[in-house]
């Protein structure tokens, strides 16, 4: 925040770290507004397009990065306009999608030489194991990109916010994330948008599920308001957090759950007056 040029700097240098430069534009552009954010991400993209155009491996990887960046503007200004973590949580799986897709079709060519490239491992593998192996598609490449893009973008927004509470409102960031929930209508769409998933094919199964995200953290956000409000010890949320890594399905579901019944009940209200009880 000191200026235009470090924060183009630390973009720049942050592009080689998980986080830090999508982070960085997120913060620009929650203070500054879209112009000066799309300005720092620029710079983000100055390595990514070196090493796409340089590299020797298969770039659609180092494609998805960089409309990673692009990403975080977008959302971030939605954040920054609305004030609304329902609405932003929302606009980043969309926008995530939609950015996965035209990957998908501007460069075509990348994302079939990766489907190419894991098909010659899986084929091996299939060898090596002598029974076939399901190989993902050109489809389910793109999803997981949509997956990717969605959720770098989110953690990293986070990040973002939580960067401008502690410059501007210190505190205010733990308040806010508590205070996430999306509204029962939100709830409801994301839900039935989920059962209906599930008598899809696998390759667009896997598309529909990016709907669980905001359910998801919005499941999250209230077990930290829980803790807190129950003066719980930390000790729960590193449980959590280790069951998201090591049991992710079975976490994910259940923060899902959640994370509906918190938009229908809203929880937090039966928990605080459960405390001042």
């Amino acid at each position: 925040m000191r200026g235009r040029v470090q924060a183009c700097l630390i973009a720049l240098v942050g592009s080689f770290f998980p986080f830090v430069s999508q982070a960085t534009i997120g913060l620009v552009t929650l203070t500054k507004g879209t112009s000066e954010g799309a300005l720092v991400a620029l710079w983000a993209l100055l390595p990514l397009l070196v090493g796409y155009f340089v590299s020797g491996a298969t770039p659609f990887l180092t494609i998805v990065s960089g409309l990673a960046l692009v990403n975080m503007v977008v959302v971030a200004n939605v954040l920054r306009e609305t004030v609304a973590w329902s609405f932003t949580l929302s606009g980043a799986v969309i926008a995530g999608a939609l950015f996965a897709l035209v990957s998908g079709v501007v460069f075509d060519s990348d994302l079939a030489s990766v489907v190419q490239e894991i098909e010659a491992v899986f084929a091996q593998i299939s060898q090596q194991l002598d029974q076939s192996v399901v190989i993902p598609s050109g489809t389910m490449m793109l999803a997981i990109s949509a997956w990717m893009i969605t959720l770098s973008t989110v953690v990293s927004l986070f990040v973002s916010r939580w960067w401008q509470a502690l410059l501007y409102n210190p505190g205010g960031f733990q308040e806010e994330f508590h205070g996430l929930r999306l509204e029962s209508k939100l709830g409801l769409s994301l839900a039935i948008l989920l059962g209906a998933g599930v008598l899809l094919p696998d390759d667009y199964r896997i598309w529909v599920q990016l709907a669980s995200i905001p359910l998801m953290l919005a499941g999250l956000a209230l077990v930290h308001y829980w803790v807190k409000a129950k003066v719980k010890s930390g000790r729960w949320l590193v449980f959590v957090y280790f069951g998201l890594i090591l049991y992710s399905p079975i976490m994910m579901v259940l923060l899902v759950l959640v994370g509906l019944a918190d938009s229908f009940m809203n929880l937090r209200t039966r928990l605080t007056s459960d405390t001042h009880g």
